[in-house]
């Protein structure tokens, strides 16, 4: 299986190299999408390619960069683009990463976005958070103030990548676990690991369970450093969550002493319902970020 080292974790972040298509003109908005390959040499073939998608404001020069990673299931870019939307008028590019073993990247005889392995689950991870690093260094180029975000898995993924970013970047964990394993042991998603192929030997589905939820603590974001800008950090929490545990929200924000925003929402109406509040968290963390240098 793929570990996961603090070492590994905090090694410095090389803008990739990115091929570029042609940008087009949609409205007001200028898009285009390149691909690269990814820092995490472990992924398969097919799915080391890593694509992502620009975004812009036609002719005008953006004020900032914002990162935004996908939650679960989050395949291609039209979801992200519909939140981002607004916030593009406000001058801020923003860079959609598809997440390997989704939409393009899947591997062959993956049918949908489910990893079919726990080491699959977790090259997704460390592949997320080394592209992500490598994106943000990419956007620093043209932005002096960058930003990382996403909301659910994106969530827990944003926080370790502002956790080991060489830089101070604003960061926007939105209903995030600080680390997956209640996720997958405890909420709604319990049911979607298959314990039995997980039991070793004579091992019952608990300690199946309790395997899993040691492995997937690795990626515990409070086990890493706190952000380098943890004034421009913002925990957006939804405070009725059937799927992520509230308590990982307070525990991530307690870690960073950083400012906890909570939502009278669950987990998929604070996505459906409040996009207005996850953009204003957005812009507020940059600001501060801009306060801060």
């Amino acid at each position: 299986m793929a570990g996961m080292s603090e070492e590994e974790l905090l090694a410095t972040a090389a803008p990739p190299e990115v091929g570029w298509r042609p940008a087009r003109r949609v409205g007001e908005l200028t898009v285009q999408d390149g691909v690269f390959e990814s820092p995490e040499r472990r992924l398969p073939a097919r799915v080391r390619e890593a694509r992502v998608r620009r975004l812009a404001r036609a002719g005008e020069p953006p004020r900032a960069a914002l990162v935004l990673l996908a939650s679960s299931g989050d395949q291609g870019y039209l979801v992200r683009t519909e939140l981002v939307r607004p916030l593009l008028s406000r001058g801020v590019a923003v860079f959609l990463l598809e997440n390997a073993y989704y939409g393009g990247r899947r591997p062959a005889g993956q049918g949908g976005y489910e990893a079919r392995t726990v080491c699959d689950l977790s090259l997704m991870g460390l592949a997320t958070v080394k592209e992500a690093k490598a994106l943000l260094a990419l956007a620093r180029r043209e932005c002096e103030r960058t930003c990382v975000a996403g909301y659910s898995m994106g969530g827990n993924m944003t926080a370790v990548v502002a956790a080991t970013v060489p830089f101070a970047v604003a960061a926007v964990p939105m209903a995030p676990s600080a680390s997956p394993a209640p996720v997958f042991t405890e909420g709604a998603l319990r049911v979607w690991p298959d314990l039995r192929a997980l039991a070793v030997e004579r091992d019952d589905e608990e300690a199946a369970r309790e395997r899993l939820r040691a492995w997937l603590a690795r990626f515990d974001a409070t086990l890493l450093p706190i952000p380098r800008a943890p004034g421009a950090a913002i925990v957006v929490g939804t405070r009725h969550d059937g799927f992520v545990p509230p308590r990982e929200m307070e525990r991530l924000a307690a870690h960073w002493r950083c400012e906890l925003r909570w939502l009278e929402a669950g987990h998929a109406s604070g996505y459906l319902f409040y996009r207005d509040e996850l953009r204003r968290a957005i812009l507020d963390a940059l600001g501060r970020l801009e306060e801060r240098v």
